[in-house]
């Protein structure tokens, strides 16, 4: 059989939610069916690209997709498609940006493009209007959706999509004009695994006693992600329990990712929290991290579907998140939602209250792993799924 070959669209292959997932696709996938290529929005070099190269894949960059260079971007797109023929599928992670380059893929005869929609934005300005704009002149040129949950798939495809399972879709079961198709934001269970012993290794590690209450947070330092009221959160917390510490995972390279974890270091800083607050970068070892904590805070203003909280669920971490997060993820009804409306001494008041009585990781850990594997989760499975999705794709 003839080998199928996909390039993915994507804005960096940096440690991130969306492109986490598509590394755990690419890992998992039969790579003798199956070839991977990713076309980068970005000039310099990102932390997946050694690892993709290693697992047969080709990394390419060009130009950004902002305002200013859109002209510039569809030239450089539609010379490397002349450069680079025989893709059988476009899969792109680009949400409404997809349609730039659809448009020129269509015209010069690929006939499969698929668009992936990962979050739901909120807001109205300007910025938000372009997004709109495109978001409608995309519709014409995917032939196939995919999204990692509702929220994410009703607003790139509109407030009608018809979310339906990928194996159903390949069996032909669902096929309309609305229909979305779920792309599951999977990880490796047997990686997300709690144990006793990493915990107390990484606590050792890390200076932390075994009765200090860790909060922890993973995600890229956004407005978004909301990391400063999360400090607002976290002292408050740090009044009523002097025992508690935070850990702050992820990073940022664009200037104004950079800029808002400076402005997140400073306020550190100026609440006195210097010491209790880790901000511990970009890492290779969340899965033992998360280990260590007691709880994950997510206050994020928009979000899709979280692959943080999936592998949160699978190693047994109790979770509170915004409203902003949808509730199809909560797989383990250990996840509690509470609204941003509400002042961060309400939020400490609820991480308190949720972790009161302690958990039994050891217990409960296990149950929750198996659920997050009976929802289709697990990046084996998953994996086979997306197999299966080109296969059927590319005819």
């Amino acid at each position: 059989m003839k080998k199928i070959n996909v390039l993915v669209l994507i804005t960096v292959m940096d440690r991130a939610g969306a492109e986490t997932m598509m590394m755990n696709y690419l890992r998992n996938i039969n790579r003798e069916k199956i070839h991977m290529d990713f076309l980068i929005n970005r000039e310099q070099k990102a932390d997946y690209e050694d690892e993709i190269e290693k697992l047969g894949g080709r990394i390419y960059h060009m130009c950004p997709l902002y305002p200013g260079k859109f002209y510039r971007y569809k030239k450089e797109f539609r010379n490397f498609l002349e450069e680079h023929p025989g893709y059988d599928i476009i899969h792109s992670n680009l949400e409404e940006r997809s349609y730039f380059a659809f448009k020129i893929a269509k015209k010069m005869g690929i006939s499969v493009r698929v668009a992936h929609a990962h979050s739901a934005p909120c807001g109205r300005n300007m910025k938000m209007i372009m997004r709109l704009y495109f978001r409608r002149k995309l519709q014409k040129y995917c032939t196939h959706k995919v999204a990692c949950g509702e929220k994410a798939a009703k607003w790139l495809f509109g407030s009608d999509a018809d979310l339906v399972e990928m194996e159903s879709f390949v069996k032909g079961e669902k096929h309309s004009k609305n229909t979305v198709v779920l792309m599951k934001n999977a990880v490796d269970t047997d990686k997300f695994s709690y144990s006793t012993d990493v915990r107390e290794k990484v606590r050792k590690k890390m200076k932390i006693s075994r009765d200090t209450l860790v909060i922890g947070h993973v995600g890229r330092f956004s407005h978004d992600k909301n990391q400063s009221f999360l400090i607002d959160i976290f002292k408050n917390v740090n009044i009523l329990n002097k025992k508690s510490a935070m850990m702050l995972i992820g990073g940022g390279k664009p200037k104004e990712e950079i800029s808002y974890k400076e402005e997140i270091e400073r306020k550190v800083q100026q609440s006195g929290l210097k010491g209790k607050v880790k901000l511990l970068g970009v890492r290779e070892d969340i899965n033992e991290l998360m280990q260590a904590m007691d709880i994950l805070v997510m206050p994020s203003r928009t979000e899709g579907f979280p692959v943080t909280l999936v592998e949160a669920q699978a190693v047994g971490l109790c979770c509170l998140v915004s409203d902003a997060v949808g509730y199809d993820i909560n797989m383990t009804e250990k996840i509690q939602y509470k609204s941003l409306e509400e002042d961060a001494s309400q939020w400490a008041q609820k991480i308190l209250s949720m972790t009161a009585d302690g958990q039994n990781r050891e217990a409960e850990s296990i149950p929750m792993k198996e659920k997050v594997i009976e929802r289709g989760y697990e990046i084996a499975d998953a994996a086979k799924d997306l197999e299966a999705f080109y296969e059927y794709l590319a005819g």
